[in-house]
């Protein structure tokens, strides 16, 4: 009886055994894996944009495409898809998605950061195809406050990182000075100006909309102290002019 029992517990033992080979194979390979993953992707200059909706990211993102050996991933995807990207181009270049914003306290110190800003008070009052049948304006206050309390936290977790920021107005006024100032900090090369840019969106219109129209200031006037002394300490930072509340 003991030398079955004996016996019994050889073969369990034996066949735990190939159980426990694939599992420390499986562990070797996920530590090459990361290895080689590491070693490919560290020659990639990988950029984030973000930023609030309606910011210009977009428009940013599209003029990324003006420099030379650089892909701009056209979707809107996490900064994980950076280490993802299996491409001939040294330069590397992705815009978050909506909720972006939650995790980008998160962003990898070897990842580059362009962070997009525009006057609030454009942004709240400016519309997209998107959302038009949910509501009259894309951006609600807590989106802006989400947003701008991500930053805020990135910046409290990464207090030595190097962000480029991109206001929109500087954007519109002169394309071809920002693009030197983004070529400087990520060591780009242009290929074409963004002024020259055949796609590029670029349109002076679209800047304080809020100051020729009645119903956008309306619709400022209604919003809280509390918010708008949010909004100040954005704009004061930013060198945004903050017209008070009656005149909004």
């Amino acid at each position: 009886m003991d030398v079955l029992r004996k016996s019994e517990g050889f073969l369990r033992a034996a066949a735990r055994r190939p159980i426990r080979e694939i599992r420390r194979i499986a562990l070797d390979l996920k530590r090459l894996w990361r290895l080689w993953v590491t070693a490919d992707t560290a020659r990639y200059n990988k950029i984030f944009i973000a930023g609030c909706a309606r910011s210009g990211t977009t428009l940013t993102q599209r003029l990324m495409g003006c420099f030379e050996d650089t892909f701009v991933h056209q979707a809107e995807a996490k900064y994980t898809q950076l280490d993802m990207l299996d491409r001939p181009e040294a330069n590397l270049v992705v815009k978050r998605t909506e909720r972006g914003h939650v995790h980008l306290a998160k962003l990898p110190s070897a990842v580059g950061l362009i962070y997009c800003v525009r006057h609030p008070f454009d942004v709240l009052t400016s519309s997209h195809p998107q959302s038009r049948a949910q509501r009259r304006f894309h951006v609600t206050p807590e989106r802006w406050l989400a947003e701008y309390g991500a930053l805020l936290r990135l910046r409290k977790a990464q207090s030595g990182r190097a962000i480029t920021y991109v206001r929109y107005e500087d954007m519109i006024a002169q394309p071809d000075a920002l693009q030197e100032r983004i070529a400087r900090a990520f060591d780009l090369k242009p290929r074409i100006r963004f002024s020259q840019d055949p796609s590029n969106p670029i349109r002076a219109t679209s800047l304080r909309k809020w100051e020729r129209n009645e119903e956008f200031r309306s619709y400022l006037r209604t919003l809280p102290p509390a918010f708008l002394a949010r909004l100040k300490e954005f704009c004061d930072e930013f060198g945004y002019d903050m017209p008070d509340r009656a005149n909004a």
